[in-house]
């Protein structure tokens, strides 16, 4: 509600108390946000249902972005999606963008990338910008869609035009290191220290991580995770807190992580307590201890930290191999005991994956496999990874299916990286992903594995 001094605030209250849709609607999003006014989400969030209730598009729209956010109340996706949806088909600008961007990923409902394009495309093409940066880093990145750089390069040229700090830094972000892209990093920064003018922080923790995790400049990337961290990228400090568990920030590297935690849990930071157990788990600065992390993460668990929970959730069903067992049934019970900190699909994701974990036998895996595409026609590009990490046979024995189903694996389904399994998955890498460079010896990765999975044809 941008604008709200300008306005009548008490004929538009007394509009919205009258029954008027659009009044409700702004005075509504005005109580959510805290404009012109004291902050009370819930009578916001009244007055937002009751000009949804009354057919206003734009609060449908509202209300459903608030509502899949999360941020101003827990999130209730099975809410959201049906009013974006209705406001979206309507032709609501901000509905589609929002609509479009939870089915790229998946994390909230069923992913539908050829429709997510569909939808951010339509809202590109009205203007919104939001979208535009979203599609434009989508078709360069390649994560979800097939890589198209130069419209992306162009979309986010457009987006970034307008002052979006959000597009200078994700355009700062493509031209650091972007696949497929003739990289300078002058204008990078250029852009990066644009969006700091205008007190967003964000390109300057991207390019201070750059510099930090490739051991480019570990002083300037300090400086620059620093000046984050004080404008408010609380991230910033979790990020400069691991940079010195793991010895990237010289000198006496490890001695500043103390001081860096401190300032990330002050933030609000829920990661912090998953770097303090990795710390307890490897034995960086003190004796290693399995149990002993494993005890941290659940009582961090149980203070509600949902960080906490999901690395504890995949440490048991993976294990470390070192100082953690496998244990699944207590993995399992791990989602019940704590089944308020995530959502349920992100519940069942994680459930699923503890399935997918158990089944070992290659016998088993024609069955789980049709159960997958029945449920899940598409992966995000989340639960790929996660599902290569649960038990990496099975995700080739998914690719080997999907590469014969399209002709181009002759091989048996065995789930087993033989010589005829990797070429056939360089030559899919190479068709289909834009960073090229990670065919070769990297095609194993999960940074190859999980998009290749993710972009299995259905059925």
């Amino acid at each position: 509600m941008a604008g709200a001094q300008t306005l009548d605030v008490p004929a538009l209250i007394a509009a919205a108390q009258a029954g008027d849709p659009e009044a409700q609607r702004m005075v509504g999003e005005a109580r959510v946000y805290g404009l012109g006014g004291a902050q009370d989400v819930p009578a916001g969030i009244a007055l937002l249902e009751q000009a949804a209730q009354a057919g206003d598009l734009r609060a449908k729209a509202s209300l459903g972005k608030i509502l899949l956010d999360g941020f101003y109340l827990p999130a209730e996706p099975d809410r959201a999606l049906p009013l974006l949806d209705e406001a979206a088909q309507a032709g609501d600008t901000r509905a589609r963008t929002a609509l479009g961007a939870a089915l790229l990923w998946g994390d909230v409902t069923a992913p539908d990338p050829d429709r997510a394009r569909a939808l951010l495309q339509q809202a590109a093409q009205a203007g919104d910008v939001e979208a535009l940066r979203i599609l434009g880093e989508q078709l360069v990145q390649g994560w979800v869609m097939a890589p198209d750089t130069r419209t992306g390069l162009a979309m986010l040229e457009q987006a970034a035009a307008t002052g979006d700090t959000g597009a200078q830094v994700a355009l700062g972000a493509v031209l650091l290191d972007g696949p497929g892209v003739d990289h300078n990093i002058p204008r990078a920064v250029e852009l990066f220290e644009s969006a700091a003018r205008a007190g967003d922080g964000a390109g300057l923790e991207t390019y201070g991580a750059w510099l930090m995790w490739g051991q480019r400049d570990p002083a300037r990337a300090e400086t620059l995770l620093r000046r984050a961290g004080e404008m408010g990228r609380a991230s910033a400090w979790t990020t400069l807190a691991e940079g010195a568990m793991y010895g990237y920030l010289p000198p006496n590297s490890r001695a500043k992580f103390a001081g860096f935690a401190d300032r990330a849990r002050a933030a609000g930071q829920d990661r912090i307590a998953v770097l303090d157990a990795e710390r307890r788990m490897w034995g960086i600065g003190m004796r290693a201890s399995g149990p002993k992390s494993r005890a941290l993460l659940e009582q961090a668990a149980e203070a509600g930290n949902p960080d906490a929970l999901r690395f504890l959730v995949r440490l048991l069903r993976d294990g470390n191999g070192m100082n953690v067992a496998r244990d699944r049934a207590a993995a399992r019970a791990l989602l019940d005991r704590f089944a308020d900190l995530l959502s349920p699909a992100e519940r069942a994701r994680l459930a699923l994956t503890i399935d997918i974990s158990a089944t070992r036998q290659t016998a088993r895996y024609p069955a789980l496999a049709d159960r997958l595409e029945r449920d899940h026609q598409r992966l995000g590009l989340a639960l790929a990874r996660d599902l290569y990490a649960a038990n990496p046979n099975f995700a080739i024995y998914l690719l080997q299916r999907d590469m014969a189903r399209r002709g181009i694996y002759a091989g048996p389904l065995d789930a087993l990286a033989t010589s005829d399994t990797l070429r056939a998955l360089h030559s899919d890498c190479m068709a289909r992903l834009p960073d090229r460079w990670q065919c070769g010896e990297n095609v194993m990765d999960v940074s190859v594995i999980g998009p290749l999975l993710a972009r299995r044809s259905p059925g």
